[in-house]
């Protein structure tokens, strides 16, 4: 368990990302089931992680303080801060990032810090989630594919009501090491983001393959309906936005929003990796619950807790601070969409 000025920390996140093959994927749960309905709670939640002991530690960690009033301001002070000291990516993908060693405590004040925003499940998943009109399981690489896939086959194992799963993805091309996964788990021919998708959720919830024509794999944007029984599955490639070279997660909320017949109150789960899972929260936020009025629950599987030994590996310190910042900044980002919604929120948290 992750301690922090001699408290206990409620969960230790940092400690199961470490490989420990297990019966079951594990995973935590966002602190914060987001109500857009109520934007000063949202605003809240930022400004109590924010403005943490641990937060203020660990820029002092590393020179640095917010000095900024306001959480507007100070939002932005710790976007910046954090890009000059934690951008180990500079440009590019997850997996290009530049690694780096940091000493322990580094790793105890970062694991005290992330722990703060998730709560552990209940025994049963479908008691600590409330029912879910759709799910949304994040695309990436086809490692986090079959990842979050597994956790998404766990909660409907355990029960969780859920009407429809929406698996996100892209047409960025895979590469020769996720042919090399799919090859070793005959997953078939993948060729993109969405096929990597279909293939892990296929894979995980066992699923026939119902084919696609060769038109729609040219297209830019698909909707690819990948299983009608025991519950609709559909998977989506997205189109990047103007002036980007692939679909980012924006854009995969932005189409799912522009296809899913979303309705006012709806409750969306963000089915995602553990380290990913609190900027991806906070943008969900912002593309989905502040333009549909939905409420957003995310959940993160551990990577170290994986059934699949293709998938189970490490998350390292350095990764976790890259997250940090990618945090920071959605966070940010969602924060300027609730106050287009709400200009007089800032006032009241200055």
């Amino acid at each position: 368990m992750a301690t922090y000025s001699g408290i206990l920390s409620p969960v230790s996140i940092l400690s199961r990302s470490t490989s420990t093959p297990g019966s079951a994927v594990e995973y935590s749960i966002i602190d914060f089931d987001a109500d857009t309905r109520d934007p000063a709670g949202i605003a809240g939640w930022v400004e109590q992680w924010l403005n943490s002991a641990e937060m203020t530690e660990l820029f002092e960690l590393f020179g640095h303080r917010i000095e900024s009033s306001g959480l507007r301001n100070r939002l932005h002070e710790a976007e910046r801060i954090s890009r000059e000291i934690f951008d180990f990516r500079q440009g590019g993908e997850r997996w290009e990032a530049r690694q780096s060693r940091f000493d322990p405590h580094v790793t105890e004040v970062v694991d005290s810090l992330i722990a703060r925003l998730f709560r552990e499940p209940t025994e049963q998943p479908s008691a600590g989630v409330d029912p879910v009109d759709h799910a949304l399981v994040l695309g990436g690489r086809l490692n986090s594919c079959i990842l979050r896939a597994e956790l998404l086959s766990k909660l409907v194992a355990d029960h969780m009501t859920v009407n429809t799963v929406w698996g996100l993805g892209s047409r960025r091309e895979v590469t020769n090491d996720e042919h090399a996964v799919a090859d070793r788990l005959g997953l078939g021919t993948i060729d993109d983001e969405l096929d990597a998708m279909a293939a892990a959720l296929r894979y995980m919830m066992q699923l026939p393959d119902l084919g696609v024509e060769d038109k729609a794999r040219q297209a830019p944007s698909e909707v690819r309906h990948i299983a009608f029984e025991p519950l609709p599955v559909i998977g989506l490639a997205a189109s990047p936005g103007p002036g980007k070279p692939r679909a980012t997660t924006s854009d995969t909320y932005r189409f799912f929003r522009e296809t899913a017949a979303i309705e006012e109150g709806d409750h969306l789960l963000i089915v995602t990796s553990a380290i990913h899972a609190p900027f991806q929260h906070a943008q969900a936020i912002a593309e989905l619950g502040v333009a549909c009025a939905a409420t957003i629950t995310s959940v993160g599987a551990h990577i170290g807790t994986s059934g699949e030994s293709e998938v189970r590996g490490d998350w390292t310190t350095a990764e976790w601070l890259q997250e940090v910042r990618s945090a920071i900044w959605s966070m940010r980002n969602m924060y300027e969409s609730l106050l287009e919604a709400h200009p007089g929120l800032d006032i009241r948290r200055a």
